[in-house]
């Protein structure tokens, strides 16, 4: 049973991540914490679509939420680095070697 509840986790990553936009916003991430208004700077996309596109990498598990005074704040998910690694460009900070 616990094999499946890890199969369906993997699905849901794997989902999330079956998306151009929700790539671009994970490599943009690679750097670190990055502020919901620098996402948007860096991505052609409206801001309701990027609230869309992080909910959903959020409830994948793929990133995480950080209030920080009004402001939200966006990571990747420390477990998931390893394998999110070689999807990033090459000059990516932590990027597998």
């Amino acid at each position: 049973m616990a094999e499946r509840g890890a199969r369906e986790r993997w699905v849901e990553i794997f989902s999330a991540l079956a998306s151009e936009q929700r790539l671009h916003i994970v490599e943009i991430l690679s750097s670190g914490k990055v502020q919901c208004q620098e996402i948007l700077k860096q991505i052609d996309l409206s801001q309701p679509a990027v609230s869309y596109h992080l909910a959903k990498l959020e409830r994948a598990g793929v990133l995480t939420k950080e209030r920080v005074g009004t402001r939200r704040c966006y990571r990747l998910n420390e477990d998931l680095k390893p394998i999110l690694g070689p999807l990033m460009k090459e000059d990516a900070s932590w990027n597998t070697q």
